[in-house]
């Protein structure tokens, strides 16, 4: 009658663990045994992660400018530039007068000397006119470059500006960007990503002003409009050391455990091993990994969370004591 009260209990037991899953099981510390079936019926999904090249980042913030008030000192400048070559034109014309009646005064004094004196006197005021135009010029060229650089201050000063146009008519962005500091010999990456990754935003030029937040230098650059609008806030991705080559690993194949993320790779047809790997490269979907991945490793992206569940899974004891009631009747 204990045998067969032994016996019975026994197949409990295993029918409870038939119901549970299916019946895959875990075979030693990170590893669990799914056949083809049982993974297809579980929805266990495995993909091949190819080896790929990947530019690691870090994060900024770019504000979406307003250009309006680079137009209206461009507005300024020319005006300021237009009053300079009239300035220079009738200080040239009074000298060229003048030097004609100095000129004729003291060949045959077929004029005055008073006459050409009087227009001494007129070219030396167009001179002192001109020289205030240009005092006033480079006073307005310095303000400029006091708030937008050298760069954009020379595209505002330009006769004919195409990239002024393009952020006129809306076809480009103006952006500013707080760099983080990189050391005394760093410079701004010549290209950034915003917008998720999915926009491309090229470098015009340092920046004279500092961010008011971070207190981070800032740089200009310009990306596609793509929606932008002036006054937005948006993350910016900068370039952040050497390409590496590695794997990405999706968010849907990360389970995590001690406060550390794992994966399951599929080690053969009906075997999977759960392996750590590092957080500190986030990539788009998910985390880059470098070290000890080759490329071709096949990862369950989709059911990672039943393998650890089925992983961790109490296992029942075979021929377990079924209560300790020893009578044979």
């Amino acid at each position: 009658m204990k045998q067969q009260r032994k016996l019975l209990a026994g197949l409990i037991a295993a029918a409870i663990g038939a119901f549970l899953w299916s019946s895959p099981a875990a075979v030693g510390a990170g590893t669990v045994t799914v056949g083809p079936a049982q993974a297809a019926a579980s929805g266990i999904e495995v993909r091949a992660l190819p080896l790929t090249r990947f530019q690691p980042t870090t994060s900024a913030y770019a504000g979406v400018l307003d250009p309006g008030p680079l137009f209206q000192r461009r507005g300024q400048l020319r005006s300021l530039l237009a009053r300079v070559e009239a300035a220079r034109a009738r200080a040239a014309a009074t000298e060229r007068e003048y030097r004609r009646l100095a000129l004729l005064d003291s060949q045959d004094h077929t004029v005055s000397d008073r006459v050409s004196e009087a227009a001494r006197a007129v070219w030396e005021a167009d001179r002192a006119h001109l020289d205030a135009a240009r005092a006033s010029l480079a006073a307005g060229r310095d303000t400029a470059r006091s708030r937008w650089g050298a760069v954009l201050t020379d595209w505002a000063l330009a006769a004919r500006s195409p990239q002024l146009e393009a952020l006129a008519s809306g076809r480009r962005a103006l952006l500013s960007v707080a760099v983080p500091q990189t050391g005394a010999t760093g410079s701004p990456p010549a290209t950034i990503r915003i917008g998720g990754g999915e926009i491309a935003a090229r470098l015009i030029s340092p920046s004279p002003l500092a961010d008011p937040v971070s207190q981070s230098p800032t740089y200009f650059y310009r990306a596609p409009h793509a929606g932008l609008r002036s006054g937005m806030r948006v993350e910016a991705l900068l370039p952040a050391g050497p390409v590496l080559e590695g794997v990405v690993i999706p968010n849907a194949a990360v389970v995590w455990y001690a406060d550390r993320p794992w994966v399951y790779v599929q080690s053969d047809a009906t075997h999977f091993a759960r392996r750590e790997i590092a957080e500190d490269t986030p990539a788009p979907g998910g985390w880059f990994v470098a070290r000890g991945w080759h490329g071709g490793e096949r990862v369950a992206v989709g059911g990672a969370a039943l393998l650890f569940s089925q992983e961790f899974q109490p296992k029942p004891q075979a021929g377990s004591p079924s209560g300790g009631d020893d009578d044979d009747d």
